[in-house]
């Protein structure tokens, strides 16, 4: 572990060989979204998909979507029929 920043060069190296890829990270988007938007720490319980966030601007641009639309909206309810 770097000591000066408290960075963990080795863990995040590996991050990257973990990469889940567009399809399988996109299975669970939506949890690592509401994780993040709780205050939870998604990329610690789901390194695979942070590695692929970072290296994929498509999936990258969902996932601040998502953020943007569940900040926006997340409190909305369903009308009454």
């Amino acid at each position: 572990m770097n000591s000066d920043r408290g960075l963990d060069v080795d863990a995040m190296l590996a991050a990257d060989s973990v990469d889940t890829g567009c399809a399988a990270g996109f299975e669970i988007l939506h949890r690592y979204v509401e994780e993040e938007l709780v205050g939870g720490e998604p990329a610690r319980a789901h390194p695979g998909v942070a590695a692929h966030l970072e290296s994929c601007p498509a999936c990258r641009q969902d996932y601040l979507g998502m953020i943007e639309a569940a900040q926006m909206f997340g409190d909305a309810r369903p009308s009454a029929p």
